[in-house]
């Protein structure tokens, strides 16, 4: 595990940052947009001196490790074969555990399967500590060196007062996910877990520690996808009954463990910020914002408390909780210093000299920066898709309008930078998946940024039943995905058409996943709005939703599906695009993916045998080593290039 691996790793990407910005009015290629992100993470080692990064190399996750003080690479680790780096986690100034990430021969993303792997910075002394394989045989004994355990783990806490051991959940392997774990401290340096310090009292649990390590809540689902917590006292589960809404999530402690924070709607339209006594089970409001649901919390660097919490009524706004202490200081400096960005601190060294913080925004794909307290320094250090210039990309503004029905719906409409403010120009309205409990944000997508350097406005709808907006919006979408969903997403397009920058015979349809099936669905309900259509791994099939994938593989998979699509199979079909192709005028792409498990690749077959038996026109696209969307870059650029192609002949 050489660091002159990372050497040459890190010095290619730098030049080419330095190439980007010098570089004057690029003419971005679709392939420029589909480049991976170089950077998924960096974090400071307690003692600052070294920095942990995860980056991306000749398409696969590592990691390098160098010092901050002359930024030399001095160590890391890499992976053979299909392996990959995932999350990295300091435990001592020395030693990582690292999240092992793996792929399979036929489906390119890298998926976490519960292996933990411990290394020394430099590289050295790397041992799979946890996971099928970590099993070794110690020489001339029976008794294994490290449990070779058919299970997920997890890490919970890499309790700071142990250089040894860490905390973790070990869940054991099903299908669904759905068996109960057990909690064990870990070894980061032999592997041996210790006898389980107690079991979940529920299924697919979430485990909250204090910033000691001590274990305090776990928070699950049953069997009728309701979530259920439970406190840890006494080496004893003690569910809380405090009465709570659908909103409900644990957070964190308070310092002094007795106070929970948590997000909840209970008795309010949006989801805000509360705090329960967990003796007395008194409940106090701590934040509600008055348009929207709290997007995220800001939590310390000890992970004990919560000092900053952001919204994102349309663009990202922060609201600090009133704690006063050095963290909290620095990270309004930090608000102050990248006005117009998000802005997260990865990590800080334990006396405080040192930070790493990470900003972004609809320009900017996202930057690493170093800040050095005592000199009053920061420099940046990494920038993910370097080769593309902010000031040559296109801002998102976000947007507003009202429905038939009196319905306030919110959105971000992108105009191309390169065209005059007087030029009508086409329209791509790009819809959003979930669709429910996922919305769209202004921050740097992609897509909208490859569209916008083609010449087009993107339109991007939070139709009603998107996330963030209150538990009505969410269910005012329920068993509405061919109805008042759909409506949202037309009238928003006939709003855009109506402020006089687009042209209105020059409007095209796309999206992935729920967004590929409104996409379809829309064109059939107003077949001379769109001129052309391009579904990506969407559901065509509503019916099949309930026999195929990875929901209805889940326990509590099938009352979802009844919650969100209803079970009125006329309705369905109604809703559905295979069975309305006939009603279609505009030329489809049709893309999806072999291993597809969410929405199996057998929809887009059924629509294509509709289109052929309707003698509708389409493009076909498949990529058979890909799941749900386009991990691998050269996929990504391919299918980038696809729909460019696609879209030049529909709207130049």
């Amino acid at each position: 595990m050489s660091g002159m691996f990372y050497c040459r790793a890190l010095c290619l990407i730098f030049s080419f940052m330095s190439f980007a910005v010098v570089a004057a009015k690029p003419q971005y290629s679709p392939a420029d947009f589909a480049i991976d992100y170089a950077f998924t993470d960096a974090k400071l080692s307690p003692d600052g001196q070294l920095l942990a990064v995860t980056l991306v190399h000749e398409g696969k996750r590592q990691l390098a490790v160098f010092r901050t003080q002359d930024r030399k690479i001095v160590g890391g680790a890499r992976f053979p074969g299909r392996q990959e780096a995932g999350e990295a986690y300091w435990v001592t100034d020395q030693r990582l555990v690292i999240k092992l990430l793996e792929s399979e021969p036929w489906d390119e993303e890298p998926k976490f399967y519960g292996q933990l792997y411990a290394v020394d910075y430099n590289g050295k002394n790397g041992e799979l500590i946890y996971g099928v394989g970590a099993g070794e045989m110690q020489t001339g004994s029976r008794l294994k060196k490290k449990q070779d355990t058919f299970g997920w783990g997890e890490i919970i806490s890499t309790l700071p007062d142990d250089e040894k051991h860490i905390l973790i959940a070990s869940t054991p392997m099903s299908q669904g996910g759905e068996r109960k774990a057990s909690i064990h401290k870990l070894n980061v340096f032999n592997g041996q877990l210790s006898y389980p310090i107690t079991r979940s009292p529920v299924s697919y649990a979430d485990f909250v520690a204090d910033g000691k390590g001590h274990l305090k809540l776990a928070i699950g689902l049953d069997d009728t996808n309701n979530r259920r917590t439970y406190r840890y006292e006494d080496d004893e589960w003690t569910e809380i009954s405090a009465d709570f809404g659908k909103g409900f999530y644990p957070l964190a402690l308070n310092e002094q463990g007795d106070k929970l924070y948590y997000l909840d709607n209970q008795g309010q339209a949006l989801k805000g910020l509360f705090q329960l006594d967990m003796q007395s089970g008194e409940k106090k409001e701590v934040y509600t914002d008055d348009k929207v649901d709290i997007t995220s919390v800001t939590y310390s660097a000890d992970g004990d408390s919560i000092y900053a919490l952001r919204v994102d009524p349309d663009y990202p706004t922060y609201v600090m909780l009133g704690r006063d202490n050095d963290e909290v200081a620095m990270y309004r400096q930090f608000l102050q210093t990248f006005p117009g960005y998000k802005v997260r601190i990865t990590s800080k060294s334990k006396n405080g000299k040192l930070w790493m913080i990470y900003t972004s925004n609809d320009v900017d794909a996202g930057t690493y920066y170093l800040y050095d307290k005592e000199k009053n320094s920061l420099f940046s250090m990494f920038a993910n898709l370097a080769n593309l210039q902010s000031e040559h990309l296109s801002p998102s503004e976000p947007i507003e309008f009202e429905t038939s029905d009196k319905l306030r719906i919110p959105g971000y409409l992108t105009y191309p930078q390169s065209r005059p403010a007087d030029q009508k120009v086409p329209l791509v309205v790009l819809v959003h998946g979930g669709p429910h409990g996922v919305r769209d944000y202004w921050d740097f997508d992609r897509e909208v940024q490859l569209l916008a350097s083609q010449g087009y406005a993107v339109l991007r709808v939070n139709y009603r039943g998107s996330g963030g907006y209150g538990q009505a919006f969410k269910v005012a979408g329920y068993q509405q995905w061919g109805g008042r969903i759909l409506q949202d997403i037309i009238e928003g397009t006939q709003w855009v058409i109506g402020q006089g920058r687009v042209d209105s015979q020059k409007v095209c349809i796309m999206g992935a996943s729920f967004g590929g099936y409104a996409a379809l669905q829309a064109a059939t309900l107003v077949p001379d709005m769109y001129r052309c259509v391009i579904g990506t791994v969407g559901v065509y099939d509503l019916p099949l939703m309930f026999e195929e994938g990875d929901i209805p593989d889940r326990s509590y998979g099938e009352s979802y599906l009844q919650d969100v699509l209803g079970t009125d199979q006329a309705k369905l079909k109604a809703y559905s695009p295979i069975y309305n192709v006939d009603k279609l005028k505009a030329p489809v792409l049709i893309a999806h993916n072999e291993k597809d498990r969410r929405v199996p690749i057998k929809h887009a077959e059924r629509l294509r045998k509709a289109m052929d038996k309707a003698g509708k026109t389409y493009q076909w696209f498949v990529k058979d080593t890909e799941t749900h969307g386009f991990y691998d870059q050269a996929n990504r650029t391919d299918y980038f290039q696809t729909v460019s192609q696609f879209l030049h002949r529909h709207l130049q």
